[in-house]
C-alpha cells in the first residue's frame, strides 16, 4: 500500500463560461470543502482534505492524501473523490456530459507527490 498526496487544480466558470468572482469562487470551495469532509466521513483511503480558491486566476485547488496498492489507482481514486464531491455541490466536470446550471470545472493542473 502506497499514500500520495494528489492536487487537482481547476478553472471554475459558470454554466455559461463566466469566471466567478471572489466571493462566489470562495463559496464554492467552501461548499467543496465540505462535500470533501463528508466523503472522508465513509471512506478509508483518503483523508487531509484540502481546498484553496485563487480569485485571480479563477481556480480551486484540492489537495488529497490517497492510499492505494498503485500510483495509478491512486490517481483514479482521486479523479473519482473529487469529482463525487463536485457532483454533491451541483457543479459538473467533463468526465460527465451534463446540462447542470452549476460551476463547471474544468481540469488545469494535477500534481502527484509520494508520501
Amino acid at each position: 500500500m502506497i499514500q500520495v498526496h494528489i492536487a487537482r487544480q481547476f478553472d471554475v466558470r459558470t454554466a455559461d463560461g463566466r469566471r466567478l468572482n471572489a466571493d462566489e469562487l470562495h463559496a464554492e470551495g467552501e461548499r467543496l470543502m465540505q462535500a470533501l469532509l463528508d466523503l472522508e466521513q465513509c471512506n478509508d483511503d483518503f483523508c487531509d482534505s484540502v481546498t484553496a480558491t485563487d480569485a485571480d486566476m479563477g481556480t480551486v485547488l484540492v489537495e488529497l492524501l490517497i492510499s492505494d496498492e498503485t500510483e495509478t489507482g491512486a490517481f483514479d481514486k482521486s479523479r473519482t473523490i473529487v469529482r463525487t464531491a463536485i457532483h454533491a455541490i451541483g457543479g459538473h466536470t467533463p468526465w460527465d456530459v451534463s446540462a447542470e446550471s452549476g460551476a463547471d470545472y474544468r481540469p488545469r493542473d494535477v500534481q502527484l507527490e509520494y508520501v
